[in-house]
């Protein structure tokens, strides 16, 4: 059986993880929201599924046609277009925006054709492709074109998910470097003070994490994301509003409190006033980058994981308590 004081240890490090996690995707949100990064992520991805020779016309008639363009505020793109308007607003484009389609698929196919504007080029020759292979059948035409575009929303995605490790990676090695958030020297101060690792402990136990990631969930979903897509019955999020940036920067704030409260031997002042670094040579030096990057490599991978392994020490912990022995 495990030490308990090596679960002790193990319990808080990870919960300090969790919370550094939590607070750095609360900073990459406030700065996915202010520089509207969804929305541009999205028409990026737009603009290589839909291919129409120069300018990009296809994309451009797209987002000013009255299905999509309502999806966000005046003036702005929105952050996730759902497949049903994306379908409708491409037909009624295709065959020149007529307000109504062909019921037939066939007669959707010639009117594609006949209207020309679009059909010879690399987006055009793909959507004739994927109507002819549905026949007659017109519903299936359109469940065909759906699965085109969410497929593609899954690239999208997945161009969106590595620009994010990216910055949430960035934004973690600002943090720890920023508040001295050293995880070598933190674990060795938990191994010594039997006191701050009982309060670490408890304060891993009587925090709401599960709140707290439930929290993080609702701030992020409603601007959503290029995957958010196959969501059609979501209403259409306000990427870039003051009150998500607001909320975000509450969020990050609260949690840089809470960091604090934990009593660590966190920042680069001591409590005596002195400079945490005062004379250090280069081995000391040495080890204060690694600890500052092992917390940095911790932070960047995101609250979920953390999370889990939390749980796990807890019912490590839990079972290997030995019951109490008998009177008698």
């Amino acid at each position: 059986m495990l030490n308990s004081s090596i679960l002790d240890i193990a319990m808080g490090m990870v919960f300090l993880f969790v919370l550094i996690s939590l607070l750095c995707s609360a900073i990459n949100e406030m700065i996915a929201q202010f520089m509207r990064m969804r929305a541009k992520n999205l028409e990026a991805g737009l603009v290589n599924l839909l291919q129409s020779g120069g300018g990009n016309q296809l994309v451009d008639d797209l987002y000013q046609h009255p299905l999509i363009n309502g999806l966000s505020k005046t003036g702005q793109k929105p952050s996730y277009i759902p497949p049903k308007n994306f379908t409708l607003a491409l037909m009624d484009i295709m065959t020149g925006n007529t307000g109504k389609l062909p019921t037939d698929n066939k007669a959707l196919i010639a009117t594609i054709e006949q209207q020309g504007l679009f059909a010879k080029t690399e987006a055009g020759r793909s959507i004739i492709l994927l109507l002819h292979e549905a026949g007659d059948d017109a519903e299936k035409a359109r469940k065909n074109l759906e699965g085109w575009y969410n497929d593609a929303m899954d690239r999208v995605g997945g161009w969106y998910k590595q620009k994010t490790q990216t910055v949430i990676f960035i934004i973690a090695l600002i943090v720890c470097a920023a508040l001295n958030i050293d995880s070598i020297k933190i674990s060795q101060t938990l191994w010594t003070d039997i006191a701050l690792r009982q309060a670490l402990v408890e304060a891993a136990s009587s925090t709401d994490i599960a709140g707290l990631m439930t929290q993080a969930s609702a701030e992020q979903k409603p601007a959503g994301d290029a995957a958010a897509a196959a969501q059609p019955n979501e209403p259409a999020p306000v990427e870039g509003s003051i009150d998500s940036i607001q909320q975000s920067a509450k969020t990050a704030g609260a949690l840089v409190e809470q960091i604090k409260g934990l009593h660590l031997p966190i920042g680069w002042k001591l409590p005596d006033g002195q400079w945490a670094f005062a004379g250090f040579g280069f081995m000391e030096w040495l080890v204060k980058i690694m600890g500052i990057l092992i917390t940095t490599f911790a932070g960047s991978l995101g609250a979920p994981f953390w999370f889990q392994l939390l749980n796990k020490i807890v019912d490590l912990r839990a079972a290997g308590k030995q019951p109490g022995k008998s009177s008698s």
